[in-house]
C-alpha cells in the first residue's frame, strides 16, 4: 500500500512539472512581444529628426530609435546621467542610455557588412 502511494505521488509531481514546463514555454501574448528595453551607447544624435542611433550593449544590433516629444529615457553614463528625467536635448554622443521601446511593423532595416543588424524602434514611456 505504501509503495502505491509513493508511486502515485511521484507520478503526480512529475506530471505537474511537465505541465509547468509546457506553460512556461508557451508563446506569450502579443503585448509582451510589443515592448523591448534596450541599453547601449549613442553613436549619433539627429536633433531635427529626433532620432538616436544606439549600439546595443548585449548584442551586435544597432537601433535607430525615434524619440517622440515628451518621451523620457535613462542616461546611465554621460554628462546628464544624474538628471531625473532627461529629455531628448540632454543626450549626447557616446552617452550610455537605457530606454523602453515599441517594436514597429517593419522593424528590420538593414544588415551591415560586418554582420550587425540595424533595427528601427520608437521610444515609449
Amino acid at each position: 500500500m505504501e509503495r502505491i502511494t509513493q508511486r502515485s505521488v511521484a507520478l503526480t509531481v512529475t506530471l505537474m512539472l511537465a505541465l509547468a514546463t509546457l506553460a512556461m514555454g508557451a508563446p506569450k501574448s502579443e503585448r509582451s512581444k510589443k515592448y523591448l528595453t534596450i541599453e547601449g551607447r549613442v553613436l549619433q544624435v539627429n536633433r531635427e529628426a529626433r532620432t538616436l542611433l544606439v549600439s546595443d550593449h548585449w548584442s551586435k544590433k544597432i537601433y535607430l530609435v525615434n524619440v517622440p516629444k515628451g518621451e523620457t529615457f535613462r542616461i546611465t553614463f554621460g554628462l546628464n546621467m544624474r538628471t531625473a528625467e532627461p529629455q531628448f536635448k540632454d543626450v549626447n554622443r557616446n552617452d550610455r542610455v537605457r530606454m523602453r521601446c515599441i517594436r514597429g511593423e517593419k522593424e528590420h532595416l538593414a544588415l551591415l557588412d560586418d554582420g550587425r543588424e540595424v533595427v528601427v524602434l520608437t521610444a515609449a514611456h
